[in-house]
């Protein structure tokens, strides 16, 4: 009798394993994951994206994007940020806090070479709201008044400006912190495997389709105003980081003496940035670090941008600029020099 309810009890832990092992089966299939893309314009920029998920998630990407715009975005009449350039409400949002705590952050760390308030010069130089005309010297002088992140101050959620003419301007950080909203999203929906980019500024996770880290091509700093020439100056191999690049070569305009205009001001001149620096490329452990860094950076000039770096071994660099020679010359941190691929 004791050998049957044995066997007995014995068939009984077999089925139910068994029928553990079949849902476990069916539940495995029914989570398969496959990878997925997604390509458009955001914010006047183009977007690509690829992710490994068991389900479409283009709807909640999309919803990111209105979020951030509605947030952050200058050019938006309905976004937060435009309430509080134009003085009808000085309460911030979570994500105005969070970038104007990094902000903050990288404007201390770059002694002011990065700071959000340009936004009457970068208007007043046609790189904002367009405008047919240069600024002359007595307007460029008048708007710095306006200019220095040591004017504003948080408290909780509220902003306090030390002028109300005072104005914000995130565009320099804003694109990396769209990729790392659009991870966040990802990540929260299950994904480990994704790559995201928006007009160059990239997050890359976990790895690529065929199981290896994510190879990111770095272009060369192609003079350009009305294209975009993509030359590879470098790949190298990304998991777990973020990337963006900042320079002159793109954004700029040629004033009627055929001077070079770049979108990247000086806060401490008012003017655009003359510096050797050609582009810059940051990898940091977020994308809103590396596109903030990027900017100061460039706005430093190689010497100062080379030995701010060497205070901050949390970011790995890449600096060109070009000789007296007009051939382009490349320096790199040294943790920037082993995400660089051999081939």
């Amino acid at each position: 009798m004791a050998e049957i309810n044995h066997n007995r009890k014995r068939a009984i832990t077999l089925a139910i394993l068994g029928c553990l092992g079949l849902a476990a089966l069916f539940i495995f299939k029914s989570k398969k994951t496959e990878i997925r893309s997604m390509s458009g314009i955001t914010w006047a920029t183009e977007y690509n994206i690829t992710y490994d998920s068991d389900k479409q998630l283009d709807d909640s990407i999309l919803t990111v994007f209105r979020k951030v715009d509605l947030s952050v975005s200058p050019f938006n009449k309905a976004s937060r940020i435009t309430a509080i350039n134009e003085n009808q409400t000085s309460l911030m949002d979570d994500y105005l806090v969070i970038l104007f705590d990094a902000s903050r952050e990288i404007w201390e760390a770059s002694e002011g070479a990065f700071d959000p308030t340009l936004s009457p010069l970068i208007n007043a130089w046609g790189f904002g709201y367009k405008s047919g005309n240069l600024p002359t010297e007595t307007q460029i002088d008048s708007l710095r008044q306006l200019v220095g992140f040591d004017k504003l101050k948080r408290i909780k959620h509220q902003l306090i400006k030390q002028d109300k003419r005072m104005s914000l301007n995130y565009s320099s950080i804003a694109k990396g912190f769209g990729c790392d909203e659009v991870g966040r999203m990802l990540e929260r929906n299950g994904v480990e495997n994704y790559l995201v980019e928006i007009g160059g500024e990239i997050v890359a996770r976990g790895t690529n389709p065929r199981g290896e880290k994510w190879r990111i091509s770095v272009d060369k700093p192609i003079e350009s105003a009305d294209s975009i020439i993509h030359e590879s100056a470098q790949i190298i191999e990304l998991n777990n980081a973020a990337i963006a690049t900042s320079g002159n070569y793109r954004n700029f305009k040629t004033d009627e003496n055929g001077r070079h205009i770049s979108h990247i001001i000086d806060p401490k001149t008012g003017y655009s940035t003359s510096t050797d620096i050609l582009s810059v490329t940051v990898v940091a452990k977020d994308c809103m670090t590396a596109d903030g860094w990027a900017t100061a950076l460039t706005v430093l000039g190689s010497e100062k941008a080379k030995a701010t770096l060497q205070k901050h071994p949390e970011l790995a660099a890449m600096l060109i600029t070009r000789g007296t020679d007009g051939a382009f010359h490349i320096w790199t941190t040294d943790n920037y020099k082993k995400l660089i691929v051999s081939e």
